[in-house]
């Protein structure tokens, strides 16, 4: 029977040239696997302008993973290990799941063959390079953009409503800036609050942003009023990227030097209206115009979806009567249009999507991991056992052993050969014809030796971390927000239950469950749950 056998390639941008990288790496994979009678082409899986630092993303290699667990692959070639993972911890976790099912992976240009012996070894050393070279990149990529941001040149995509963004440079729109221009009178004349001014918006047919996915919203108002590019400015870094592993974005709350840009280009608004505007954006919401944004605040941020309208899920604060406050989800479309209804223009707005309390979406996911039924301390401890034999492999020893010795027999050969050519045993050629053998010899014994020491290094510096690794693991699975961020994909409200999906896993979580007591004294009963 024969192997079946799939490809995976993948490159880190959608540029042209790297799209005919794609295109030349298919059809190598193709040649390459028919080339073999006894193998079958099971399939080709391209990823492409995706970071190979998480796997999150990467539709193409999750769709691999799939078919590989429903039993269609029997083995994976791919280019080299920073095309299939540039995280170590993704590289040896993938490749070991992949074994669990039979499924071998090879290496090309590293010449590594997960189904060999030290497979695992020699992909664990590479991997740990391909990270850090990651690492160097990522530190080199933002040296080059803070220099550029220094001088103005204004980095993201063409999504500032209100300009073209072309060459690092801004230029205004003249339709899109008298929307602006009329929410700022809006807001500061005629006192209009922003769910007002998005509601008037809509109904006055003003297309949204492009980049927004539905109609107008407060959120979308609020970054107007608030975005200093309307005065002329540029604040260049609000974001930043703190893991070059996750690509994850933040809110730059001094992690990084940013650089304000007074007059950097044409304004919109006159900078006495803004200033007026941010005056009034303090003074009605009682604090500093520069408060924090929620959306970094929850773990489950973008993964809450409404089962009747699709809407993502917003928070929301509310007070009992008795004066006690907690936090809710509700479906963005009910939260700022109300109830499923017909307005004005004929258009079906709102929702009538039940809300939901975050005690109790916290209860329900610790609910579903606990059902995984996983011996979590004892998957650290594997865990550890498993990254200490890597690290401490007898084989590598007994190599490193064995060129020392040969290292020390060809330096007393050498001495031998002197003491003959001196005692005249020997002629002069001789003894250099045997002096440079042995010393082309030790040269290759010597290169070997510092390859080794570089990869003691190497070893040294993941043991550091195996103690701390391991006590994460045990602390924090099933109990920490971090956790569930991770391990959570998507969530979907129904008024009945919810549904629960997890990373990785090809089944969805179904639970029903009633709420009870009191702000202190909250309870959460899983009434009954299914797998689907």
């Amino acid at each position: 029977m024969p192997l079946r056998v799939a490809a995976y390639c993948r490159v880190s941008t959608d540029q042209e040239d790297q799209a005919n990288s794609l295109a030349s790496q298919k059809t190598y994979f193709s040649n390459y696997i028919r080339q073999h009678e006894d193998w079958l082409l099971a399939g080709l899986y391209p990823d492409e302008g995706l970071s190979g630092t998480t796997t999150r993303r990467r539709e193409q290699f999750n769709r691999m993973i799939r078919d590989a667990e429903a039993g269609k692959i029997d083995l994976i070639l791919t280019k080299e290990v920073s095309r299939f993972a540039r995280n170590t911890v993704d590289a040896l976790a993938y490749t070991r799941r992949l074994k669990r099912l039979g499924v071998g992976v090879i290496f090309l240009n590293d010449n590594i063959d997960t189904r060999d012996n030290d497979g695992e070894l020699r992909l664990t050393l590479m991997a740990s390079m391909a990270q850090e070279e990651s690492r160097k990149t990522s530190e080199r990529v933002k040296w080059g953009q803070k220099r550029r941001m220094e001088a103005g040149v204004v980095f993201g995509s063409n999504c500032v409503y209100g300009f073209d963004l072309t060459g690092g440079q801004l230029t205004v729109k003249a339709d899109e800036a008298r929307v602006i221009r009329h929410i700022y009178h809006k807001f500061l004349n005629e006192g209009k609050g922003t769910h007002v001014i998005a509601r008037e918006l809509y109904e006055e047919g003003v297309p949204p942003p492009k980049s927004a996915t539905g109609k107008w919203s407060c959120v979308m108002i609020r970054r107007i009023l608030r975005n200093e590019k309307y005065v002329g400015d540029v604040l260049q870094k609000k974001f930043v990227t703190l893991d070059f592993l996750t690509h994850k974005k933040v809110e730059n709350r001094g992690q990084e030097e940013q650089f304000l840009l007074k007059d950097h280009h044409e304004a919109i608004v006159d900078r006495p209206t803004w200033d007026a505007v941010q005056a009034e954006l303090a003074r009605r919401a009682g604090k500093q115009a520069d408060r924090s944004k929620y959306s970094g605040r929850y773990w489950c941020s973008g993964k809450i979806r409404c089962g009747a309208c699709g809407s993502r899920f917003v928070p929301r604060t509310t007070r009992r009567p008795n004066g006690d406050i907690y936090k809710i989800w509700g479906c963005h479309s009910r939260v700022h249009y109300g109830n499923w209804k017909q307005n004005g223009q004929g258009d079906y707005v709102g929702c009538n999507m039940r809300m939901l309390n975050h005690k109790a979406l916290t209860a329900c996911v610790q609910f579903v991991l606990q059902q995984l039924d996983l011996d979590y301390d004892a998957l650290a401890q594997e865990l550890a056992a498993d990254i200490q034999k890597v690290l401490t492999d007898p084989s590598q020893e007994k190599d490193l052993n064995r060129l020392k010795s040969r290292q020390a027999d060809l330096e007393r050969r050498k001495e031998r050969v002197m003491d003959a050519y001196f005692g005249e045993t020997i002629s002069k050629e001789e003894m250099l014809q045997m002096k440079t053998k042995y010393d082309e010899e030790l040269g290759r014994i010597n290169a070997r030796l510092l390859q080794q020491a570089d990869l003691e290094r190497v070893r040294a510096e993941q043991a550091k971390g195996l103690q701390e690794l391991v006590q994460t693991i045990r602390e924090s699975v099933t109990r920490s927000e971090e956790v569930f961020a991770e391990a959570v994909e998507e969530i979907v409200v129904y008024q009945e239950y919810i549904t629960i999906r997890i990373h990785c896993l090809p089944v969805t979580f179904k639970v029903w469950y009633t709420t009870g007591g009191t702000r202190e004294n909250y309870t959460t009963k899983i009434e009954r749950w299914e797998v689907v």
